[in-house]
């Protein structure tokens, strides 16, 4: 079931994501009831998803005619009286709650109250989108409301960046690799960055952007899962208790952020968006520096950052190696998007040379697929924990608190951001040109 299936997220991203997975013959046999805000029956739901469908270059629309046979639609509001066509539900089901964080809470209730959560035909679950919660307060309200009714096993906090091929990479590339461990720690590293930068605006999405920003679009879960990934110690075994463990453990290591080691910048023509507040202070670029207790990472530090209209569309993760005598720096460079691969530069005589393996490009809607694959299947790798969650808001809830005064710095489209950035660089530190 899939509450908001008429909006942005489902014609984007879950939808092309379940025709993939229908095209490679991976999905098992699905109804899929579909609840909305449009007055539409079924075939004008199937008819709006279609068009946007079409303008996906590669898809395999014959698997969408297959599909689609197995979705109904229905328009009504959040509540215990608008969903109660599913209180009789029977078998396996997966609520998705494709919503504004703001219906969260009512969405919960109302599945709750529906006794839906109930496990006595068939396992149930409930996955919810980010940003999980607006602060620390509100995710820890957030996480007591869903334990009300369902057990944490039931709970999949979606972050599709741990289900994209480029981050379970890092994962593989670290634990099957064990001779990487000597370079992965503080004796080979000097200093790390985490970097996602956009070249796009808002891109239609201005009402969700001024309720969340930068840092609670893709700092407080995205970069965080990333240097959690980095920061944490092996998992014993490639399974999911032992990953969220471990993530957690790291994201429990890293110290609270400082709000002078904060930047937040607003690209310069974002006041005139469309449904955007001539006056908003909503940042569109965050950058700050962190630390953490980890015994291998002590006195290392991370600087992440993210941002739209920028440069370049580049993520990564960038390893900075100690230099040599003579003052020159090698460094792994994890590429993320658009293309997936690594650098590795190393220094000898004469000029660094780099090492350089490409997987290729970014598969489209290869993190969404393997969050529904996992979502049905019960894996719950790419879900972060309540810990987890919970870690994150802590190391950044002094920042929001910080910044309910004050405005963000202007930065030019096209640019590196702003330059702020700069100021909360160690000396001899660096980032990565967007620029190549």
């Amino acid at each position: 079931m899939v509450l908001g299936i008429s909006g942005d997220l489902a014609r984007r991203l879950l939808v092309p994501a379940l025709v993939r997975l229908q095209g490679q013959g991976q999905l098992p046999p699905l109804r899929i009831w579909g609840f909305g805000a449009e007055s539409w029956d079924t075939g004008e739901l199937l008819a709006h998803l279609e068009a946007a469908l079409r303008e996906k270059p590669g898809l395999d629309l014959s698997a969408w005619q297959r599909l689609k046979g197995s979705i109904r639609y229905r328009n009504a509001e959040i509540s215990p009286e608008g969903l109660s066509p599913l209180r009789h539900l029977e078998g396996p089901a997966l609520f998705y709650l494709a919503l504004p964080p703001s219906l969260f809470p009512k969405a919960v209730l109302a599945l709750g109250e529906l006794n839906l959560a109930q496990e006595n035909t068939g396992w149930r679950r409930i996955a919810v989108e980010k940003p999980f919660g607006y602060d620390l307060a509100s995710a820890q309200a957030l996480n007591r409301l869903l334990q009300r009714y369902f057990r944490e096993d039931q709970i999949l906090r979606v972050d599709h960046f741990l289900g994209k091929t480029s981050v379970t990479n890092l994962l593989e590339l670290r634990y099957r690799n064990p001779s990487l461990e000597a370079l992965w720690e503080r004796k080979g590293v000097a200093w790390v960055e985490i970097t996602y930068a956009e070249t796009l605006g808002l891109e239609g999405r201005a009402r969700y952007y001024e309720q969340a920003g930068a840092l609670r679009d893709m700092l407080q879960n995205h970069l965080l899962q990333l240097l959690a990934l980095v920061v944490m110690e092996p998992p014993s075994r490639l399974e999911a208790a032992s990953i969220r463990a471990q993530r957690a453990e790291a994201l429990r290591s890293v110290q609270t952020a400082e709000p002078r080691l904060v930047v937040r910048g607003q690209y310069q023509g974002y006041l005139e968006e469309p449904r955007v507040a001539p006056d908003s202070p909503r940042e569109t670029f965050v950058a700050v520096r962190l630390a953490t207790h980890a015994p291998r990472w002590l006195g290392v530090p991370f600087y992440l950052r993210s941002g739209k209209r920028l440069a370049a569309r580049s993520g990564f993760i960038f390893l900075a190696f100690h230099p040599s005598p003579e003052g020159q720096r090698g460094g792994l460079l994890l590429r993320l998007s658009p293309e997936v691969g690594l650098d590795l530069t190393l220094l000898g005589r004469g000029k660094p040379e780099t090492l350089s393996f490409r997987l290729g490009p970014e598969p489209e809607f290869d993190a969404y697929e393997e969050v529904l694959l996992a979502a049905l299947s019960g894996d719950l790798t790419p879900f972060p924990s309540q810990e987890e969650v919970e870690e994150a808001w802590r190391v950044l809830d002094p920042v929001l608190k910080a910044w309910e005064e004050g405005e963000p710095e202007v930065y030019p489209q096209g640019s590196e951001g702003p330059g702020g950035q700069m100021g909360i660089l160690k000396p001899g530190h660096a980032w990565v040109s967007l620029r190549g």
